[in-house]
């Protein structure tokens, strides 16, 4: 555990050993009646709590991953509020009367990305009558932590059935003790985990039972945005970039609901090459309202570097190639007329590239398919049903307007709906 953390996390396991009696508290806590409605009202509460920017928990879990990190408050206290936008008590409400009825223990494994990813997935299985045994991340340990204290100051019942623990990813041990402690885990992270987890031999009394099986893997996921062509010009191109500015800032990129790509509709690289460049000028505003991080990793510096270098090079090659970049490594908009869909590093680094129709932009998308998790549709009305309809041939589980990526309803399909199916799917 990052020691700048200090006192605010549960203490990291250091024994298998220590899983067994925690998993055996939550599965009584499962055995008390607990209502969907009830539990929803608490998750509101709590929420309603972290929203406010005052709440302590929130200010000293803000200022220690801020320290840890070197990303500044603003930027974390915009990328939560964003996080819990959706978790109101209306939303909250209607998933009780919708959500499945499980009274499983769920072993939940958090990436270490961003903090709060994996939120959704708590309120939808704590709804559900399930018990949680979340365990973060070293890179994180601390959102989730202080989450559920929160939840059992509110409803220690509720609260109950909810257990926050830490280890490195290194004990292998630990995770195998969860897996045995757990009915079916659901992890997030990078594809090799999950790659790896999928894989890891079961002892053979779980292999015959499927305790302890990995039942939703959320892997690697890129999103990204189109603007039709009545959008990126005049006044309301304003509007739009701010919009997209504000998607591509909040947590730094470095979720799968972050955009990497933007696609202009225009019928010349004019006009796409105007947007990029007013894009870079609201990336610019955004980093005076939510700073850049004060410092980087040496991967993320060299690989933020690489981008920039590749597209100098490119341009000087004669491609159709154009760069704008802020301070420092603050954020880089890179135009490329041909490009296909690209990857960023993250940290406010974006391609935006023209295309023609809905064919072209399929053509452009095949490096990625499969892998989309979310688009923003910056389009008329008249034309968004459209657009809509062609994302969801593409299993593209998030369709939303620019400035909405960051805050996905309660019912989000994440990751193509595994955890929903796995809730839903008898043991």
């Amino acid at each position: 555990m990052n020691s700048d953390f200090g006192n605010l996390t549960t203490s990291p396991l250091d024994s298998p050993v220590k899983l067994f009696p925690l998993a055996a508290g939550l599965r009584v806590a499962i055995e008390r009646p607990l209502t969907p409605s009830r539990i929803a009202a608490v998750l509101a509460e709590a929420c309603a709590h972290w929203r406010n920017r005052d709440f302590a928990p929130r200010r000293e879990t803000v200022a220690a991953i801020a320290a840890a990190w070197g990303w500044s408050e603003p930027l974390l206290d915009q990328s939560i509020d964003a996080l819990l936008a959706p978790f109101n008590v209306d939303a909250l409400e209607n998933l009780a009367r919708h959500a499945p009825r499980r009274s499983d223990l769920v072993g939940l494994i958090m990436p270490g990305n961003i903090p709060g990813a994996g939120l959704h997935e708590i309120a939808i299985g704590l709804i559900a009558g399930c018990a949680l045994m979340v365990k973060t991340a070293t890179a994180e340990p601390i959102f989730f932590a202080r989450f559920a204290h929160t939840l059992r100051e509110v409803d220690g019942d509720v609260g109950a059935r909810l257990a926050v623990v830490n280890w490195s990813r290194e004990c292998s041990e630990l995770t195998a003790a969860l897996r045995a402690n757990c009915d079916w885990i659901a992890a997030f992270g990078g594809d090799e985990t999950i790659a790896q987890l999928a894989s890891t031999e079961r002892p053979g009394a779980l292999k015959e039972t499927g305790a302890g099986r990995l039942a939703a893997g959320f892997g690697s996921r890129v999103s990204g945005a189109i603007v039709a062509a009545e959008m990126a010009a005049g006044a309301i191109a304003a509007a739009t970039t701010d919009a997209i500015a504000r998607d591509l800032s909040l947590f730094e990129q470095q979720g799968c609901l972050s955009p990497h790509h933007i696609f202009v509709e225009a019928s010349d690289g004019g006009s796409a090459r105007e947007f990029a460049r007013q894009l870079a000028a609201a990336l610019e505003r955004c980093a005076a309202r939510m700073p850049p991080p004060r410092r980087y990793s040496l991967e993320a510096a060299a690989s933020l570097r690489r981008v920039r270098e590749s597209a100098r090079w490119r341009a000087i090659g004669g491609d159709a190639i154009a760069m704008w970049e802020g301070a420092d490594l603050e954020w880089t908009v890179v135009y490329d007329e041909t490009a296909v869909f690209t990857q960023s590093p993250g940290y406010r680094t974006v391609t935006v590239s023209p295309i023609v129709d809905l064919d072209d932009l399929s053509r452009r998308l095949q490096p990625v398919a499969g892998r989309i998790e979310a688009f923003a549709i910056a389009a008329p009305a008249a034309r968004r049903e459209r657009m809509r309809v062609f994302m969801a041939a593409l299993d593209v589980s998030y369709v939303c307007e620019p400035g909405a990526m960051q805050s996905p309803p309660l019912d989000w399909s994440h990751g193509g709906g595994a955890f929903l199916r796995a809730l839903t799917t008898s043991r």
